[in-house]
């Protein structure tokens, strides 16, 4: 049975337009309870800010660099995922594209979320358990001597 982004995705992501300024961003953030938020506008998603970004762009701003708002420190360093996407082919597509994070976003194009690295990897963790657990009850379910006939092995 496959596993599915919506399954593991991180909800609640704070999406901001490009023109928010850093200070309100900075409470979304903090909101959300997540170390980055996605930058959009009606049109696209334009990208990621971490909270490391974050804190270099008001340290920036301080210096008197001019910055017209979040969407100046956004990265395009992500890929968009579906909800209905399978793990099992997420996970090739984001190594494959050297990036940490994908943007989740459901049928109406919009986001519903982000998944990590660490989501794909609670989500294999969670799989292995399972699969551990399949061999450990089947394990005592016949004897030696009694194969199941799917086995395709005759005893005596």
């Amino acid at each position: 049975m496959p596993t599915f982004v919506r399954e593991f995705m991180l909800g609640d992501i704070a999406v901001l337009d490009p023109w928010t300024p850093l200070r309100e961003a900075a409470a979304r953030m903090a909101r959300s309870g997540h170390g980055f938020i996605v930058i959009a506008d009606a049109k696209r998603i334009r990208g990621l800010v971490t909270l490391r970004r974050l804190i270099l762009g008001a340290e920036l701003a301080a210096q008197g660099y001019p910055l017209h708002g979040v969407g100046d420190l956004a990265s395009s360093h992500f890929i968009l995922a579906r909800e209905d996407e399978p793990l099992a082919r997420l996970a090739p597509r984001m190594a494959r594209a050297g990036v940490r994070l994908a943007v989740v976003v459901g049928e109406d194009g919009q986001v519903s979320g982000v998944i990590t690295n660490l989501e794909l990897a609670r989500a294999e963790r969670r799989r292995q358990r399972r699969l551990q657990a399949v061999d450990l009850s089947s394990e005592g379910s016949f004897p030696a001597s009694d194969p199941p006939s799917w086995t395709g092995t005759m005893a005596g």
